[in-house]
């Protein structure tokens, strides 16, 4: 159920990203004519013109907010697998050390007494 969830929003994450990708384009293009249009005297308002550009502004923060929250989420799997794996590694180690010592044990034990 899981591995539903995730891909259901993985999918939202996608339309999001389209959305937010062709909202900027939309809005790069039109601040771009207005500004073109102003230049050579037709009559956007100045006004007119900061809208456009705050909505290219705009919506390029969100897309780099998704895009920053997206890398913080692998990087912060990462860690959460590196620490735990690591920490887990130790352990195992530590106990695979103790059996090895009580074999060696054993094994001098055991040549010990064949000697005698």
């Amino acid at each position: 159920m899981s591995i539903e969830k995730n891909k259901d929003k993985n999918k939202l994450r996608k339309i999001i990203n389209w959305i937010l990708n062709i909202l900027i384009i939309i809005f790069g293009i039109g601040a771009v004519y207005m500004i073109i249009d102003r230049i050579f005297g037709n009559s956007p308002t100045d006004f007119q013109i900061i809208l456009w550009i705050s909505g290219f502004l705009g919506s390029s923060i969100i897309k780099l907010f998704n895009v920053v929250y997206m890398i913080n989420r692998e990087i912060g799997e990462v860690k959460t697998e590196l620490k735990f794996g690591v920490r887990n590694g130790f352990k195992g180690v530590k106990k695979d050390i103790n059996e090895v010592k009580v074999e060696v044990h054993e094994i001098k034990n055991l040549l010990n007494k064949n000697k005698k």
